[in-house]
């Protein structure tokens, strides 16, 4: 499936798609599963195997507690 389809089959704008391959925007939870509902596989099928190193966190991130 093209990046096009899976925007067109996923209602989703095909820029957004290619983002979230290239890395450069992540999708949010209702985004996701509408993209694993277009391709037929669950969205557990698209995080496995990802693991939190994966998430660079900023330096200065607020929502995190220091230690």
């Amino acid at each position: 499936m093209t990046q096009d389809q899976l925007a067109a089959n996923s209602d989703i704008d095909s820029s957004n798609i290619r983002a979230y391959e290239a890395g450069r925007a992540m999708p949010s939870i209702p985004t996701l599963i509408r993209i694993a509902s277009a391709l037929r596989v669950s969205p557990g099928y698209l995080l496995d195997g990802l693991t939190v190193d994966m998430f660079p966190v900023a330096a200065v991130d607020g929502r995190r507690r220091s230690g």
